[in-house]
């Protein structure tokens, strides 16, 4: 592989987080799409003894014919490194979709640092490695009983609702989601306050602003229980059930 080619995938490793195999596959994936659309061909890119080689393939009465495209008289390259730059960040970004998606419907505390416009607000939370990123907190995602009580630099818990890949102006960006609404709080926090970790906690239906109805398989104390219901600002009813014993 020639020094161009070298630099070029160090530069993209360090800047966009990705393995160098990755980085790799992009590279090919890249130039055999724009070269089949710039010889009207199928034309497949790919690393070969340290080098980046590219053979177009056409259907000649039913014979396939391989020809080689030579690369080094492409023109352009502006355009061209543009392109991987975008893809390059395409592929960034699904990766972290991909590994925040494992964060999706837990729990996780936020700071709310603004407003939006249906009411909603943009809220900073920490999903992998301390590092804090923003999320989406809808209008529609909060509870009635409290949308004139949340404000901005408040503290508060989150249920991570969903996490999803978006462009915005043709840039990946990573999307997260949270809300105050969901059944999964009210399990998730109950456990965060009890010492007791093999506990099993289900809320069997929530009337966010009013009542939750929880089932759990131990005891849970009673400021475990006040505690919860001060975050979410709603009576917490506990019913224990503990699990038959087989003879």
């Amino acid at each position: 592989m020639n020094t161009t080619y070298q630099d070029i995938i160090r530069s993209f490793v360090d800047k966009y987080g990705l393995s160098r195999g990755q980085v790799i596959s992009e590279i090919e994936k890249t130039f055999s799409s724009m070269l089949s659309q710039w010889h009207r061909s199928n034309v497949v890119a790919m690393f070969s003894d340290d080098r980046l080689v590219a053979f177009g393939y056409r259907d000649n009465l039913g014979v396939i014919e391989q020809t080689s495209i030579e690369l080094t008289s492409l023109r352009g390259w502006n355009t061209i490194r543009r392109i991987l730059e975008n893809n390059m960040g395409k592929a960034a970004r699904l990766q972290d979709v991909a590994l925040y998606k494992q964060q999706e419907h837990e729990m996780r505390w936020g700071k709310i640092i603004r407003e939006k416009a249906d009411g909603g607000f943009y809220v900073e939370i920490e999903l992998e490695d301390e590092q804090p990123v923003i999320a989406i907190c809808p209008g529609n995602r909060i509870g009635v009983h409290e949308r004139d009580k949340l404000m901005v630099g408040q503290r508060r818990a989150f249920h991570v609702r969903r996490i999803e890949p978006v462009f915005v102006n043709s840039a990946p960006r990573v999307k997260i989601q949270v809300d105050r609404v969901s059944k999964n709080l009210v399990e998730h926090l109950l456990h965060s306050q009890t010492e007791k970790k093999d506990v099993t906690i289900r809320c069997l239906a929530r009337y966010v602003g009013l009542k939750s109805f929880v089932e759990s398989s131990a005891f849970l104390s009673r400021n475990v229980i006040l505690s919860v219901s001060q975050e979410l600002n709603e009576h917490i009813q506990v019913k224990v059930v503990r699990a038959k014993q087989t003879q």
